[in-house]
């Protein structure tokens, strides 16, 4: 059974990537790609693991089928969510980031769970509001505002946990942690990058990042 090729076509799809799109980003041709998902070429050289993980967004051990929980199962993008260093630069999220974990999913709800979330946690030193170190975050991708929520945004290149309520003049008021009613700031939607919705944040103190 040709199980390292059936998990890079599963990874594959459920990021969303044609063969051609995800051999661009490893740098292969999209045969090749076709040819480790078949089982034509059985083993992925060295040197194109750690570019073929990155653009399936998974660790090498994850690709591989190394990654194994404490009751020693193997991790699948279907019982763990992919766990992401949240730190100010937009890079930490961006499409060639590399996940430092994957987590169960037995930890969460799976009713809150949709196709494509990850996770977050904040890394020291940097402080981030409504979300202290040891902070799980579940962050679901969107591109614009939808509605009033805690979101994950991007303003001068960096990024930024706020709560943004929209008001009737479509302005949009920006919160920080403060615990006041008055916005820190008011915007119109063009201004911000919107990244993620953040549906839910758990304290995480049992892992230490």
């Amino acid at each position: 059974m040709n199980e390292l090729g059936e998990r890079i076509r599963k990874l594959r799809e459920q990021g969303g990537l044609s063969k051609a799109e995800l051999a661009r980003r490893v740098g292969v041709s999209d045969v090749t790609i076709s040819y480790w998902e078949n089982g034509t070429i059985k083993r992925v050289g060295h040197s194109r693991l750690e570019p073929l993980a990155r653009a399936l967004r998974c660790s090498i051990g994850h690709l591989l089928g190394n990654d194994q929980d404490a009751h020693g199962s193997s991790h699948t993008p279907m019982s763990s969510l992919p766990l992401y260093p949240l730190t100010p630069s937009p890079d930490a999220i961006g499409n060639d980031a590399l996940p430092i974990s994957h987590f169960p999913m037995g930890f969460i709800d799976n009713d809150l769970i949709k196709k494509d979330d990850y996770l977050l946690t904040p890394q020291r030193p940097e402080r981030f509001d409504f979300c202290p170190p040891g902070t799980l975050i579940l962050a679901r991708k969107c591109a614009r505002f939808d509605g009033n929520g805690l979101y994950l945004v991007e303003k001068n290149a960096r990024l930024m946990v706020k709560r943004i309520e929209q008001d009737f003049n479509m302005t949009l008021n920006i919160f920080g942690d403060t615990g006041t009613r008055h916005p820190e700031e008011r915007a119109l939607g063009n201004t911000l990058v919107f990244h993620a919705t953040i549906p839910a944040l758990w304290p995480m103190k049992i892992m230490n990042f």
